[in-house]
């Protein structure tokens, strides 16, 4: 064994020489320790990925493409963007509103606009369940 060794260093001498001297410059520039701590990065995140987290991850992006697919239609963006501007726009305590107010607001277009729409998905989405 001593004797396989001893070949394998003449043979590659110079190979093993150059090696020394990278790790020699990587340990006096600190690098090796930067790699290192690396490389245990490295492993704690593997050790860390399950199967079980890879299958959910990838089920959640499978869902996400599949959701994104169903609303990417200019309708069903718009009704988004207008969701979501109208959430911001809304004030953070909303008044309390009673029958009466209810009533009221139904002579306003934008909630006749907006219940009109909600009647039309519920109509539509009754047809799926």
């Amino acid at each position: 064994m001593k004797e396989e060794i001893e070949k394998k260093i003449e043979e590659n001498w110079e190979a093993i020489l150059k090696a020394i001297d990278k790790l020699v410059w990587l340990e006096k520039s600190g690098s090796l320790d930067a790699i290192v701590g690396f490389i245990s990065l490295i492993k704690i995140i593997q050790d860390s990925i399950s199967d079980a987290v890879v299958d959910k991850t990838s089920e959640v992006l499978s869902n996400l493409g599949l959701i994104s697919a169903k609303f990417t239609n200019d309708r069903a963006m718009m009704l988004f963007n207008a969701l979501g501007d109208a959430i911001c726009r809304c004030k953070k305590e909303p008044e309390p509103v009673g029958l009466i107010g209810l009533i009221k607001s139904l002579r306003e277009k934008e909630v006749q606009k907006t219940l009109g729409m909600l009647i039309n998905i519920a109509r539509e989405l009754g047809k799926q369940i």
